[in-house]
């Protein structure tokens, strides 16, 4: 390997001495940085455009085998290939910079797909719709409506700066930035270089270079299928081969899969079962010890490792509806289909004055909706009000439900444009861990679609004994700004969320806040809209682990016995928690 002093006093210029030529293929050193026109190299390469960096080079003074070059060509992802695309593009045109995507962009990837990578080539559809979603990266290009025709243009004007180290760079800068999958991830390799030494390349007679080394293990075994299914993700034990990755800094699979946003696919809450979006916890106190413990191979992975991802908007939830009904992109809008069906928010209230309005986008004569205020334990598959968990207000007659039976409450109901509000009252409850939500670290943990979720099972009789009537505790109901009256009083204690049952195709609309229509400028107590409750769902969420985590602490865990955890879960009395919750301060939630 050279040292700094023979790499500072190297030429950045080609072995030929001229300087670049961007219209012609050259590559860059990965060590020293010269770019070497590609006549001038002796390996062979294989076909290459201008403009690539799916692949790394070693020129024959950084190679460890003076006098050879080392060379390594990458599938490429669909953001580096169109990026090849708009500079070739750029560079045989004189002065245009913006390039129709239809007309241009997508022709020339059809007919130089050979050349650009050597992964199979996908049908149009699917190819088409990959290189629409690499072009919409704002920090890699700039798109403009021109002349009613789409136009793409990169964002780097330099074209001398396109090269495979200037994109390493960026992605060592903004490490937060999404990277797009390449045209065929089955095919990854490794990179060139390992922490301690370079590894050798072979050659194929077509001129790519195979790069032969190990692959990381997988912490978490998949589901075999695409449901999830009644089993825990398991640790798998760690091989020579995931040692030696990690040595070199891999960052695991688990680590990796840390969700951003909540995933595109989920599974839905339904048959008794519901399912917490879960991220690893980094504050837990035993990861270090889980990591370098290979006691718990084969068995599954503890829940306190984790905790619940948490949305940093109040929306309708995704995974928390029934799944017939049609959630719109926004999360705001709703709509129906056949019998009732129910969607919750996204978070929850247990004490203070709440408000939230709901407008009637579209209502049919044989259309009706059920709107109101609902616990997690409430059937999805019915309308709210049904069982005791929730509370509505129904579109037909002004009825409101609570436990099956209908009461009149408005001389009549509401309808299509309607602006309705929905105000809860929810008096403080005494013990004060009735006001941390529920606790998950103790749930098994499941893997779907690559992400992992917290499992729970819905014990409706134990939720029913449990039920406890606020007192204090009221409902109103607003009409374009009227106050209907006190609905209901005297509610059950729990965490409520904003509840909507639809029947067949009505469509309606939900404004969380902090600005309103018809704010309740009546209500007896100050109110809050239901977006303020973000801040207090992190706090209660934070306190809630940090009360796990000083809790079992306290019993020493030995990560060494597998048991150990199981054993201490139960350890905690009713008795001892409300001793440690009872130090808590109300004001730490308001």
């Amino acid at each position: 390997m050279p040292n700094d002093i023979e790499m500072a006093n190297k030429s950045p210029t080609c072995y030929c001495g001229a300087d670049r030529d961007l219209s012609k293929v050259e590559v860059q050193c990965c060590l020293c940085l010269r770019f070497c026109h590609h006549d001038c190299i002796s390996i062979t390469t294989g076909p290459m455009l201008p403009f690539m960096t799916n692949y790394q080079f070693l020129c024959k003074d950084c190679s460890p085998n003076k006098p050879e070059e080392q060379f390594i060509k990458k599938t490429a992802t669909f953001n580096q290939l169109c990026t090849t695309v708009l500079a070739n593009l750029t560079q045989q045109s004189s002065s245009q910079t913006f390039f129709s995507r239809d007309r241009e962009i997508l022709p020339f990837i059809d007919e130089k797909w050979d050349l650009l990578t050597f992964s199979q080539k996908k049908n149009k559809p699917t190819l088409h719709a990959s290189v629409y979603k690499a072009l919409g990266r704002e920090d890699l290009f700039v798109s403009s409506d021109i002349a009613g025709e789409l136009m793409i243009a990169l964002r780097e004007r330099s074209l001398d700066k396109i090269s495979p180290m200037n994109e390493k760079i960026f992605e060592i800068m903004n490490p937060n930035v999404c990277r797009d999958q390449s045209p065929n991830t089955s095919n990854t390799m490794n990179s060139i270089l390992s922490s301690s030494n370079i590894i050798s390349l072979q050659t194929n007679q077509s001129g790519n270079g195979i790069f032969h080394g190990s692959s990381s293990a997988n912490s978490v075994t998949s589901l075999t299928n695409s449901e999830v299914t009644r089993r825990t993700s398991k640790r798998k034990l760690a091989t020579e081969n995931s040692m030696n990755a990690k040595r070199r800094g891999d960052i695991p699979k688990l680590e990796r899969l840390i969700p951003k946003s909540f995933p595109p696919e989920y599974p839905f809450n339904k048959e008794g079962y519901r399912y917490h979006l879960a991220e690893p916890d980094p504050h837990s106190p035993f990861r270090q010890k889980f990591d370098e413990t290979e006691v718990w191979a084969g068995k599954p992975i503890p829940g306190h490792l984790y905790r619940t991802f948490l949305e940093n908007e109040c929306l309708l939830s995704l995974n928390d509806r029934a799944q017939q009904l049609k959630l719109n992109d926004d999360r705001l809008t709703i709509t129906g289909d056949k019998g009732y069906c129910s969607v919750r928010s996204t978070h929850s209230v247990s004490h203070g004055t709440w408000y939230y309005e709901v407008t009637i986008t579209s209502m049919l004569s044989d259309t009706a909706t059920r709107i109101g205020w609902a616990q997690h334990l409430a059937n999805l598959q019915t309308p709210i009000g049904t069982d005791k968990f929730g509370y509505s207000w129904r579109s037909r007659k002004g009825t409101i439900f609570h436990e099956a039976c209908g009461l009149h409450y408005s001389n009549e109901g509401y309808s299509e444009n309607d602006v309705l509000g929905f105000l809860i009252i929810l008096p403080k409850t005494t013990p004060p861990d009735v006001i941390l939500p529920r606790k998950y670290k103790k749930l098994p943990l499941v893997k779907f679609k690559n992400y992992i979720y917290f499992e729970e099972r819905d014990d409706l009789r134990t939720g029913e004994a449990n039920l406890k009537s606020a007192n204090g505790g009221k409902i109103i109901f607003y009409k374009n700004g009227i106050n209907q009256g006190v609905a209901f009083t005297n509610i059950y204690e729990g965490n409520y969320y904003a509840a909507i049952s639809i029947y067949y195709g009505a469509t309606v609309s939900v404004n969380f806040g902090p600005t309103f229509v018809h704010p309740p400028t009546d209500s007896p107590i100050p109110w809050k809209p239901l977006t303020e409750s973000i801040t207090e769902t992190y706090c209660t969420h934070a306190l809630n682990d940090i009360l796990f985590h000083i809790s079992h602490d306290e019993q020493n865990m030995d990560l060494n016995d597998s048991t150990t955890m199981t054993k201490n879960l139960g350890r905690n009395t009713n008795r001892d928690r409300s001793r440690r919750l009872t130090t808590l301060s109300a004001p730490l939630f308001e």
